[in-house]
């Protein structure tokens, strides 16, 4: 793959803020309108919002901006069950809260991951790609419904730092567990360096196009869990394989 086909992604900050979360998963399952709400209605996804999004979030959103000018970026993404329109309507309702102008549609997903539910390597074959303007100088906050291993957000906010813009925070309605951490915690990173080293690093900026300073806390702890940089490669190119199973592009 070519340096200019890669999705962008950029290390993190120290003390980049952790993604604030409005509900808990069983709560957003059991809402009448989710269904419906992740494969398109507007309609349905505005009354989740409406009912799910939390004060307590949007005051924790509130402290991290400051004085701070920010644009609402929903994640603007097709998946397998159709458009997902929740984060565009979590968006407005937050924008509406904290009187934050709504971006939506400005950049947008352009590739389906099927990533709901997939396995943590499936997710790592297939990374999400953005396209779209970027307003320069500008501080975003990211919103999205879910975040896992946090793949999805880590590279909008690399397609957004690239091109002259700076991430100030994420939300999202649900996390699977302990994924508010996005950032790669520095125990982590030295845990990873020390099994692997150079040799991971290299393989990541080969298939990714970056280095494993730009991973998530929860991409880089799956890793950290496997018996070796051979077993690595091995899960990464069975995910692929089973990718493609399901009509996919993996990146590897």
């Amino acid at each position: 793959m070519t340096a200019d086909a890669f999705q962008a992604r950029v290390p993190w900050p120290r003390q980049f803020p952790t993604v604030v979360i409005h509900a808990d998963i069983k709560v957003r399952d059991s809402h009448p309108a989710y269904r419906a709400a992740k494969s398109g209605s507007a309609d349905d996804a505005l009354n989740l919002a409406v009912d799910l999004i939390s004060d307590k979030a949007v005051a924790e959103l509130a402290i991290i901006l400051g004085k701070r000018p920010a644009l609402l970026l929903p994640v603007t993404a097709d998946e397998v069950t159709g458009f997902n329109a929740i984060p565009d309507a979590m968006a407005h309702v937050i924008g509406r809260k904290l009187n934050l102008r709504v971006v939506a549609g400005d950049i947008v997903q352009t590739n389906k991951v099927g990533h709901t539910r997939a396995p943590a390597f499936q997710r790592l074959v297939t990374p999400a790609y953005f396209a779209g303007q970027v307003v320069p100088d500008a501080g975003y906050v990211l919103v999205d419904d879910h975040v896992g291993l946090g793949g999805t957000l880590a590279n909008l906010r690399g397609h957004i730092e690239v091109n002259g813009a700076h991430v100030i925070a994420m939300t999202t309605l649900t996390e699977s567990r302990n994924a508010r951490q996005i950032s790669m915690l520095g125990e982590t990173h030295s845990v990873l360096w020390e099994q692997y080293g150079e040799s991971l690093d290299t393989l990541w900026r080969f298939h990714f196009g970056h280095g494993i300073d730009c991973l998530t806390e929860v991409e880089a702890i799956n890793l950290c869990r496997q018996p070796s940089l051979v077993a690595i490669e091995d899960f990464l190119a069975q995910a692929a394989v089973e990718a493609r199973g399901r009509g996919l592009e993996p990146a590897i």
